[in-house]
């Protein structure tokens, strides 16, 4: 055969293989139209729920979207958005084309805001702190303000001041006030003043609901810990709804029914999928989860601060996506995200700066406009930096661009004016002065429904929410109900041969008490009075006085007869009232206790339910059931949530002044350069030789530390070896090298996962777990752990503070417990502030710490707080993790500047850093780089990054992929050029390529020169591993009296809580409980300062124990007098201070008990759990509910271990043991006390004694 005809023959067998695949295109085309051309047929409503599907391997079946299971949306995402950064675009202009083809307008909403104002009032200066004094003065001056008889001391601030403009669709704003997006989207604190004109397609506030109309995404992460991923988006998505989805898809199908148009399969099964509502999980949700690159941990817990979740990129990830699964057509997303190269993604820019808009408008003209005013970015000048600085007072100076004319201040306000004329202004003008047609506003665009979603489907959204963190707690909820059978096992065997008898009234009040404790059992007025309260520390308060009051004022403690008549208001309203009733009725009315008893006309029951002041009629029955308890705590409930303001306190506004009062006089020091960075630098250089020479009150040894051959491992975790790993040790830290010396600032940086932080935890010592193998020196000589603590200062990311105490409060405590014994009180002083002035918060000493989030210092006044809290130990070395994380530009200059002044002073400092823009990333002189716990360039950055961008230019052949621009942030690059998939692509291993290097050779060199002491230096040594003992001792319990002196909510309430009371057990359970979160809140801060080397546990627990004896002993006294005198008791001096004496010990030992519990424990519900357990074990066996002769004899040896029952024994046996009157009975009360009650009091001293060595030999 020639070569000819075979050529032939395969063209023949090629032309025959492609007519069959087309003919099979040809049919498969053919079925899918028939099945499509079905699906037309039928009803609109039944043809959105249709739909065709390609599989996998490319077959087409018919389904319906309602049954859309996991696996399928799978794979419809996979061909919608394969890639979420490539594909997502497309999918979104096909979505929009395929709207716009049947002439259907998308809903889009104009947002405007005029002439709008938001003010605020607040107390300034030492009023701001919530001590008990001016807890008190500001309820009474604010309950005189509201009679208008004092006028308010509070002082105005103004938060927005006469702000306007537009919002237009499709062009997001770009950054903002809290207070204005806060606004915008109708969410406004109800505690400022508001003022000015807001619409929506110029639609009042009032003439549609704006919270559905619009999402707010707040910068802090708040979600449920025990939640995953995408079981948080679901349940957002359930209950926010589709909106007008539906009806949009059902008129786009109308129409495209009508002009013959056939969609795309996959993007018609999409659209259908997210209209549907009422779903556990949309397809929207798992749309959302690959855009934001949540996939890989869509199926992991969020976590909280007790519980390992996301990362903090991925939980703000999970904060904006949690608005965007919803219908919401305006999005006001408060900081989503500080980087910097995000600016440039968008289209419009409002600069706010005092509360007045400086410019609104694109963002190709911001500079345009800045350059008008004199004022130009500098070329290696991220523009996000340039706008927040210049219009700040103390950086505005180095940007002005007119040589030839003197400089001076340009204040906001004249910023804003020249806006005005600016043709961005006038143009922003001119669109408000002519209102919005409001015949282009589709009625559909607002909403007008309070609820995205009908009320059932919310309710089985909450309901199937609850069951899931049921199932996530179920080892609480598995040890909560261990906890009720063996206190169920040991009352049962406690009242083994108990008969109950129904034969007299006193059987019938008997059972009534057990009724009452029955109803106490109920949670919903637990879960009332959690919802009452904004944080944990105020429920467990006054919730525990609402407590006292609702069991007073429900029937059984105090008859309806007894309660006098300016108290019936508290009966009716009580809602133990409608249980008890409703309970004793059903019991007391029932065949057992019908027959009547001798020498009475009506039945027991009834006669017990009269003397009791109950109603016996059996309609109360239903009265409770219908209108009591459940339905009265269930909207007490719902009404608390719905007006609870969940952000606690107002943030003291006073920082403003201060912050503007401080720029004011550091005027002088400000930097006096125009010509960008470079100056800058020149500046700060001058600076730092000036604090150099002054030097520091406390003199510090300037200390290098060498790292060589370092590595790290830990073992290999069970469920990579589940998956075949071999290796028994995981590695983080492979062979590391590297010096750090002193004055010289070293930035540690890489990828996530790329061992920062575990290279800094090593450093500071702060690994428990693992195995090290290398060598750390310090100046020579080997780290010793112990010594090394002293030495040396380890900032957290996380900013722990106590915040009841104040900012000079909080460097006081550290600088006494970490300072050297022999540094006398004046030079401590000193010192302290010369390192406030040197973070520069000296203005601020007397400002509360406050709660994150909730009062006190800004996160960027924390986070020098906390550089401050470890400088004031003196260190010679400091480790800071992430001090810029979650700071915008301009705080995280601020922070920066602190740091920069630590180094300049002669430390030496190590910081971890993620995301720098160019000033922050070249206000460092040296950097250490990791990747997978490898170093890739250890060495100088230079001026510009100069020696960084020629390391990397010449490790490989200049090639466009790697050559540096300048316009691109130097950080950034460096991370870009070193990813695993440009290695690949230019095929060069970094980490081999730094071990090659001359660098690496020069490092290796220094760390041998400083791995040798110098001559005449000595190891550091300290003869204890603690500062000094004495300090922790008597400093702990003075931070501690502090905190109670600046936490009103808890023990100035608590005292009143002591006054009120009228029960002893009752009275200290209430005690012990308020303990917990205070405890629990302080456990955190001890954690670090442990971790820190200021104390060991000993100092700590001795402290808190201290601070409470004058204290309780102080309540002892108030609710004593109070008490004693209320009951009638006998007025003599033994037995008042009999009284006292138990009071008092009692007390301490609930309240020291309570505080064991959390100390003991993992968290709260935990010591919750344990602590509830022993109080009513204590109860029991206190000999008041069952006296000690009628204890069964296998449960009476606890009786003597009780400690309640020592106390009892004590108050009982002191007030009554002596008495010689006689009841109605003919006993004596001195005979009733012993008889049933086995009390003896005719030596009471004698009785004590012998308690006390009872106790004594059960401890």
């Amino acid at each position: 055969m020639e070569s000819g005809d075979v050529y032939t023959v395969g063209s023949l067998r090629m032309n025959s293989r492609v007519k069959e695949i087309s003919r099979s295109s040809r049919e498969e085309d053919d079925e899918e139209a028939l099945k499509w051309a079905t699906i037309e047929k039928l009803p609109t409503y039944l043809r959105i729920k249709r739909g065709i599907l390609t599989g996998e391997e490319g077959q087409t079946r018919e389904i319906d979207i309602r049954s859309l299971g996991l696996q399928e949306k799978k794979i419809l995402l996979e061909r919608l958005v394969r890639v979420a950064d490539e594909n997502n675009e497309k999918f979104l202009l096909k979505l929009k084309n395929r709207i716009d083809r049947v002439g259907i307008e998308i809903l889009t909403i104009e947002v405007r805001f005029e002439n709008l104002n938001v003010n605020a009032e607040a107390y300034v200066g030492n009023r701001a702190l919530p001590t008990i004094l001016n807890f008190s003065v500001n309820l009474l001056e604010g309950f005189l303000n509201y009679l208008h008889i004092l006028p308010s001391r509070k002082k105005p601030f103004s938060i927005l001041h006469d702000v306007s403009g537009i919002i237009k669709p499709c062009r997001p704003p770009g950054s903002g006030k809290t207070t204005l997006l806060l606004a915008l989207a109708g969410k406004l604190d109800s505690n400022l003043k508001f003022s000015g004109r807001l619409s929506y397609n110029c639609h009042g506030m009032d003439e549609f609901i704006p919270q559905r109309t619009s999402a707010y995404i707040s910068q802090n992460d708040l979600h449920i810990g025990e939640m995953t991923v995408r079981e948080t988006l679901a349940f957002s998505a359930r209950c926010q709804g589709v909106g007008s989805r539906y009806e949009m898809l059902a008129e786009l199908s109308r129409r495209e029914k009508e002009a013959n148009i056939k969609p795309d399969p996959d993007l018609d099964i999409f659209m259908k999928a997210a209209a549907l509502e009422g779903q556990e999980a949309n397809v929207v949700t798992d749309y959302i989860l690959k855009i934001l690159g949540l996939e890989v941990c869509a199926d992991t817990m969020v976590g909280d601060e007790m519980l390992r979740g996301i990362s903090g990129g991925q939980r703000k990830r999970v904060t904006t996506g949690e608005m965007l699964v919803g219908p919401a057509k305006v999005l006001f997303m408060d900081e989503i995200s500080t980087a910097p190269e995000t600016y440039d993604l968008f289209d419009d820019i409002i600069l706010l700066s005092d509360g007045q808009i400086v410019y609104q408008g694109p963002r190709e003209h911001m500079l345009q406009f800045f350059e008008s005013m004199g004022f130009k970015c500098p070329e290696r000048k991220g523009v996000a930096d340039f706008l927040q600085e210049v219009t700040s007072k103390k950086d505005q100076k180095q940007y002005w661009a007119r040589n030839d004319e003197p400089y001076s201040f340009v204040p906001v306000k004249e910023f804003a004016e020249a806006f005005q004329s600016f043709h961005v202004g006038r143009k922003v003008g001119d669109e408000l002065a002519i209102p919005f047609d409001k015949t282009k506003s589709h009625p559909a665009a607002l909403t007008t429904k309070k609820y995205g979603v009908n009320r059932i489907e919310l309710l089985k959204a909450c309901i199937s929410r609850e069951l899931l963190l049921m199932k996530r707690n179920s080892f609480v909820y598995i040890f909560k109900m261990t906890q009720l059978i063996i206190t169920g096992i040991i009352t049962m065997t406690l009242f083994l041969r108990t008969e109950m008898h129904r034969d007299s009234s006193t059987d019938g009040q008997i059972f009534m008490g057990a009724l009452f404790f029955s109803v106490m059992m109920a949670s919903g007025l637990f879960r009332f009075i959690g919802a009452l309260g904004r944080n944990m520390i105020v429920a467990g308060t006054f919730g525990s006085f609402a407590l006292l009051a609702v069991m007073v004022l429900g029937g059984f403690i105090l008859s309806r007869d007894d309660v006098q008549k300016w108290w019936l208001w508290g009966y009716w309203i009580s809602p133990m009232m409608y249980g008890q009733n409703a309970i004793t009725v059903n019991e007391f009315l029932g065949e057992s206790w019908r027959h009547v008893p001798p020498n009475s006309t009506e039945p027991l029951g009834v006669t017990v339910l009269k003397s009791r002041g109950i109603f016996h009629e059996a309609h109360w029955y239903w009265i409770g059931v219908a209108f009591g308890k459940p339905q009265a705590l269930l909207s007490e409930e719902t009404l608390s949530e719905k007006h609870a303001n969940r952000t606690g306190e107002l943030i003291d506004l006073s920082s403003r002044e201060r912050t503007s009062s401080r720029e004011s006089g550091d005027e002088s020091r400000r930097r006096s350069t125009s010509s960008g960075s470079s100056s800058t630098r020149i500046d700060r250089i001058d600076e730092a030789n000036q604090n150099r020479k002054r030097g520091m009150v406390l003199p510090f040894e300037p200390l290098s530390i060498t790292v060589d051959e370092i590595g790290y491992a830990v073992d290999m975790p069970q469920e990579m070896k589940a998956q075949g790993v071999p290796e028994d040790w995981l590695e983080l830290l492979k062979v590391v090298n590297g010096a750090f010396r002193p004055g010289v600032l070293t930035a540690l940086m890489g990828v996530s996962g790329a061992g920062k932080t575990t290279l800094l935890d090593v450093l500071a010592g702060r690994k428990t777990s693992g195995y090290i193998e290398g060598s750390i020196t310090i100046s020579g000589y080997p780290k010793k752990q112990e010594t090394f603590a002293r030495i040396s200062g380890y900032c957290e990311q996380t900013d722990i503070h106590s915040p009841h105490v104040t900012f000079s409060e909080s460097l006081l405590y550290s600088a006494w417990l970490r300072l050297p014994p022999d540094v006398n009180s004046a030079t401590r002083k000193m010192f302290i502030e010369e390192v406030m002035e040197l973070v520069e918060l000296t203005s601020l000493r007397e400002a509360l710490v406050g709660l994150p989030g909730v009062n006190g210092l800004s996160t960027e006044q924390r986070k020098r707080l906390t550089i401050a809290v470890e400088l004031v130990a003196n260190p010679s070395i400091i480790f800071m993790d992430e001090p810029t994380s979650g700071l915008d530009a301009r705080a995280a200059a601020i922070v920066m500047r602190t740091v920069r002044n630590t180094v300049d002073t002669g430390r030496t400092v190590v910081c971890t850093i993620h995301q720098p823009s160019i000033d922050l990333f070249e206000a460092f002189d040296e950097l250490f780089l990791l990747k997978q716990g490898e170093e890739i360039y250890v060495g100088p950055l230079g001026c510009h990054s100069s020696h960084l961008v020629e390391y990397f230019e010449s490790s490989r052949e200049s090639t466009e992929s790697v050559r540096y621009k300048m316009v691109i942030i130097p950080a950034t690059w460096m991370l870009e050029v070193t990813t695993a998939a440009q290695e690949a692509a230019l095929g060069v291993n970094f980490a081999e390529v730094y071990k090659n290097s001359e660098l690496y050779r020069r490092n290796k060199a220094l760390i041998k020169e400083l791995s040798i002491p110098p001559p005449a230096s000595k190891d550091v040594y300290f003869p204890t591993q603690y500062s000094v003992f004495l300090h922790p001792v008597y400093g702990l319990p003075m931070e501690t009296a502090l905190v109670i002196l600046a936490e009103p909510s808890i023990y100035c309430s608590e005292t009143l809580l002591h006054d009120l009371c009228s029960s002893d057990v009752w009275d200290n359970i209430l005690g012990s409980w308020i303990q917990k979160p205070v405890v629990a809140v302080e456990r955190t801060v001890f954690y670090r300062e442990r971790a820190a080397g200021m104390y060991s546990a000993f100092p700590y627990a001795f402290g808190q124990v201290m601070i409470e004896l004058p204290y309780i002993l102080l309540q002892s006294v108030i609710y004593g007098v109070i008490v004693y005198a209320m009951i009638g008791f006998d007025w003599t001096i033994a037995k008042f201070f009999w009284y006292l004496f138990f009071m008092y010990f009692t007390l301490l030992y609930f309240t020291f008990y309570g505080m064991m519990t959390v100390a003991i424990t993992p968290n709260h519900n935990i010591a919750a759990i344990i602590s509830s357990t022993f109080y009513a074990i204590w109860n029991l066996f206190s000999g008041f509910i069952v006296p000690r002769t009628r204890i069964p004899v296998w449960w009476r040896w606890y009786y003597w271990f009780c400690p309640v029952s020592w106390s009892l024994y004590g108050l009982v046996a002191a007030q009554f043991g002596d008495i010689q009157d006689r009841l109605d009975p003919g006993e004596t009360v001195e005979d009733f006390v012993y008889c049933p009650l086995v009390f003896q009091g005719t030596k009471v001293g004698a009785d004590v004694k012998d308690s006390q060595l009872l106790r004594e030999r059960a401890v």
